[in-house]
């Protein structure tokens, strides 16, 4: 066992003892490995998260610490930051990478493992990831080269349902939730909603609890909607009356995305 090992199954990792991360080792154990995985937990675990997941990923016996290949390739950085030749990170705990950086992830997930049996590309603050940057990824979230994996880690479980719909998704602990808030059906409903708006109306958490109501129904392509539409008023600050017409259009008239947005994203 070389120094550079974790002890992934005691109390150097905050969440050890949870009953849900001996589900995770026992996944590795087992070899059933998903090619894609998100994982929410709280953002102060997502760096020891990241670690340890990528030793599992990257080890040829799904341990972690049992000096093969994979586990030889590991070394460390000036800043006692893990590195690996396998390994792709883009983004930063608190922050999401942009399309270029995911477009750059893909080329390099396409290239042959240097030392271990796959590459692993993993998103940091993928419940942040824009919705363009997201869509990039959907090719080889679905249709992922043998070799190929890729691990989300967010903070809660508002995530991209485009992506989770092709992710296994495991909550840690404390997952930030949005309870699910009825979306308004038939044009009396969206008239009333629409007169009883507040100015100071936070329409994006709205959206947020609109998306988790599409979830549990099981209608997936109107929580992705939603979502979008999230996504693009975060990221353009539009005006509540832009957002409320938008809204209308997406959600209330189902008129296509691509159709209304265009030159937004």
């Amino acid at each position: 066992m070389s120094d550079l090992a974790f002890v992934l199954n005691r109390g150097d990792l905050p969440f050890a003892e949870l009953p849900v991360w001996g589900d995770v080792l026992a996944t590795f154990a087992g070899g059933a490995v998903p090619h894609c995985w998100a994982v929410a937990a709280p953002a102060e675990w997502h760096r020891p998260l990241l670690d340890a997941m990528s030793r599992l990923y990257l080890c040829d016996g799904g341990k972690g610490d049992d000096d093969c290949e994979g586990c030889r390739g590991w070394s460390r950085d000036g800043q006692d930051v893990l590195r690996h030749p396998d390994l792709t990170v883009v983004g930063e705990i608190d922050k999401a990478g942009n399309i270029e950086a995911c477009r750059a992830l893909i080329k390099e997930l396409f290239l042959k493992p240097a030392v271990a049996k796959r590459r692993l590309g993993v998103l940091l603050a993928a419940d942040k990831l824009l919705a363009h940057a997201a869509n990039s990824l959907l090719k080889i979230a679905e249709e992922p080269p043998l070799h190929v994996c890729l691990l989300f880690l967010l903070e809660g479980n508002d995530f991209l349902p485009t992506l989770r719909s092709r992710s296994r998704f495991t909550t840690l602990a404390a997952p930030l939730s949005f309870e699910a808030r009825p979306v308004p059906h038939g044009e009396m409903e969206w008239l009333q909603w629409l007169n009883n708006l507040k100015g100071d109306e936070d329409i994006p958490a709205l959206l947020s609890s609109w998306t988790a109501c599409f979830l549990r129904a099981g209608d997936l392509e109107s929580a992705a909607r939603a979502e979008r539409l999230r996504l693009l008023v975060l990221q353009k600050k539009l005006s509540q009356t832009m957002t409320c017409d938008l809204l209308i259009l997406t959600l209330k008239e189902e008129l296509p995305f691509e159709h209304i947005f265009g030159g937004f994203w």
